[in-house]
């Protein structure tokens, strides 16, 4: 009867301990799983150094909500066709200027979707978005940043003072950085809207910071590129203005917005007019 005992408390113990060391191996498993998954911890000692706010429209033919430059912010809401007049006017201002000042830069995201369609601003969008690279960003940063632009708009008498504000923080290329994406903004003083700058990096350092991807180029906000696929830049024209698009436009689109993007003639309550080459509003 003690042999027997002791075997069953023998029995109890390793039973025990077995189902122990199970519970430390899959909660092991799970922290394993969690940090494969979870996105990376803020950069500590950051902040954020661009602030918005908003004008809401409850409209179809514009986006829902317009972002302006806090400290420029008018007091009263700009009407639609003041938003694009202002829109045109960022992107002419700033491309003249940039042009000036010997910095290299493209047109990106939304805008350049725009241009892949009739060359023109996409009707329902609020912003502009441009690329750079770091090195150009940097040298803009050494010689010009906070410095302030004259330039009078087509069909205007009286000039616009543009800032070009850089975000102190665009040195910083790893994407933990979540706060501060825009590296830099040209900002009409008139009304706060603004263009929105971002730095292209080189992919040169094996850090968990940046983008693990064989991507040669990326930016902080998560966007990644083949160098042959921005490189040679090609010259067009957007809003009868000279710009600069990616040597493989179709291709990035294709990538970020998905391909029915680019012949899709149905979008925010919009049609493609194919006869007229606009965007109508339905």
């Amino acid at each position: 009867m003690v042999f027997v005992a002791w075997r069953r408390r023998r029995f109890i113990f390793l039973s025990a301990v077995g189902l122990f060391l199970v519970g430390l191996t899959l909660v092991g498993l799970r922290r394993s799983s969690i940090a494969a998954t979870s996105p990376l911890p803020l950069l500590p000692g950051t902040f954020q150094y661009f602030h918005e706010a908003d004008h809401h429209y409850k409209t179809h033919r514009f986006g829902a909500i317009s972002h302006f430059d806090a400290r420029y912010v008018p007091l009263q809401q700009p009407t639609i066709d003041d938003v694009r007049r202002t829109l045109v006017a960022l992107l002419k201002s700033y491309t003249a200027t940039m042009q000036k000042l010997g910095a290299e830069t493209w047109i990106a995201h939304g805008v350049l979707l725009g241009w892949h369609w009739n060359q023109k601003l996409l009707p329902w969008d609020t912003d502009i978005d441009v690329q750079m690279s770091a090195g150009s960003l940097t040298l803009l940063a050494t010689s010009y940043n906070m410095s302030k632009h004259e330039y009078t708009p087509p069909g205007e008498s009286a000039p616009r003072i543009y800032l070009l504000d850089i975000n102190p923080h665009h040195t910083i290329s790893s994407s933990r950085d979540v706060a501060n994406k825009i590296d830099a903004r040209w900002i009409d003083t008139t009304n706060g809207k603004y263009v929105d700058i971002t730095a292209v990096h080189s992919n040169t350092m094996s850090t968990t910071d940046v983008p693990s991807s064989s991507s040669e180029l990326f930016c902080k906000d998560g966007h990644r590129y083949a160098r042959e696929d921005l490189f040679p830049l090609r010259e067009s024209t957007l809003e009868d203005t000279l710009v600069k698009v990616p040597q493989q436009s179709a291709k990035i689109l294709a990538e970020e917005y998905g391909k029915k993007s680019l012949t899709r003639e149905r979008f925010h309550w919009h049609h493609f007019n194919q006869n007229t080459k606009t965007w109508e509003p339905e």
